[in-house]
């Protein structure tokens, strides 16, 4: 009878756990899965080791990430672009070699959950570099420039997009809470994912990335990789001063920009595998894809102008966000500031407007000083309204 009853148990909390997973169900060790517009963004809540945190992600987005690898890796990459398995295998590997020790255990728990295994979730874990290459747009206001002073920035992330449209479901937002650090972290990323590119952390601190490689195509592939320490950084810094102290002691693996923006102030470092310098505005401060600070000299071969930035559009989308802000003056909320991304390069703002060129696959406007983002994946999602402080234990 005992037996029995013993054998009733593990096969009740199977059945538990497999439910939990397939339906994208609400916990699992510590773990939640928040749905937000009817399903239309999934915000993973996730506590503990980075470890226990990998197994509560895999577990409970494990049904999406398979239906995902099977979509983007055998039926996009191998089937209709024809690479080789052993190639995105060697290139995923490589990959996880290069993960600090913390995320390296956060994906060695994912596997033992997701039903993936270890060799195809570092598969995941790197399937946005497989696939595009990034351009991007930001603009950051604050002071004169918004009713309360406080900061309101928004950001474009534009990669090549042709291929794009049928995996734009699989955006989510994954909030890590480590133990033993001493902030939260929430990254956008593809389901299954461990690429950063933004994030925000639960002191306030909204770092995104824009690529530099136009003024610095220079590539260090002895240094840590940037995206890995960026990330990681999140965790760790909690305050302007060390933000900046990060930077100025840190050089990156290749050009890179990024904009840092706190609750009361924003700034944008030009990131280059030579130095940095940091651009700081008088309430407003834009970047898109070259360095423009006058104190590098010679030592930047490209300052994109209106007569030769390409298809890039570097300049105007720069220069159109800058406007955009001037005309706004005052009255630049989180609501204007999605209008702001809203408004195509056409019409004078920086956002692509889709067909050949459309390469804007996600906007995202944040309020630091109140843990809030607004969401909208183009071709997949309106703007959807997440409030991290929930989130952030």
């Amino acid at each position: 009878m005992k037996r029995v009853f013993l054998l009733l148990m593990l096969i009740t909390t199977q059945l538990l756990l497999v439910s939990c997973g397939s339906s994208g169900g609400d916990t699992f060790e510590g773990g939640r899965l928040h749905k937000i517009a009817g399903g239309q963004v999934q915000v993973a809540e996730l506590t503990g080791t980075f470890k226990q945190m990998g197994r509560q992600y895999g577990l409970l987005l494990g049904p999406q990430v398979r239906q995902f690898y099977k979509e983007v890796v055998e039926d996009f990459l191998i089937l209709e672009k024809g690479w080789k398995y052993e190639d995105i295998k060697s290139s995923a590997l490589q990959g996880y070699t290069e993960f600090p020790q913390i995320f390296k255990d956060y994906l060695d728990g994912t596997a033992e959950t997701n039903g993936l295994g270890q060799e195809k979730t570092c598969i995941m874990a790197g399937i946005v570099p497989l696939i595009y290459e990034t351009g991007c747009s930001s603009l950051s206001a604050w002071g004169d420039y918004t009713p309360d002073r406080s900061v309101v920035v928004g950001r474009n992330l534009d990669l090549p997009a042709s291929n794009f449209g049928r995996f734009a479901k699989y955006f989510n937002v994954v909030v890590f809470n480590p133990m033993g650090f001493p902030a939260s972290v929430a990254n956008i990323d593809m389901i299954g994912g461990l690429f950063y590119q933004t994030a925000i952390n639960s002191k306030g601190l909204f770092l995104e990335l824009q690529n530099g490689q136009l003024s610095d195509g220079n590539f260090a592939m002895e240094r840590q990789n940037s995206n890995n320490a960026l990330l990681e950084s999140l965790f760790r810094n909690t305050t302007s001063a060390e933000t900046d102290q990060w930077f100025k002691s840190t050089l990156a693996q290749g050009g890179i920009i990024m904009n840092a923006s706190f609750p009361d102030h924003a700034s944008i470092y030009e990131w280059a595998t030579f130095g940095v310098a940091r651009r700081d505005g008088n309430g407003l401060i834009s970047a898109t894809n070259d360095f423009i600070d006058p104190s590098w000299g010679s030592k930047v071969p490209y300052i994109a102008s209106a007569s030769q930035e390409g298809d890039t559009y570097t300049y105007t989308r720069r220069t159109n966000l800058l406007n955009l802000g001037e005309q706004n003056k005052g009255v630049i909320t989180p609501q204007k500031m999605m209008q702001i991304f809203d408004t195509t390069i056409p019409q004078g703002g920086a956002t692509y407007p889709g067909g050949p060129e459309g390469r804007t696959i996600y906007s995202v406007v944040a309020h630091p000083g109140q843990l809030k983002i607004w969401l909208k994946v183009r071709e997949f999602s309106g703007w959807n309204e997440i409030d991290l402080k929930p989130y952030f234990h």
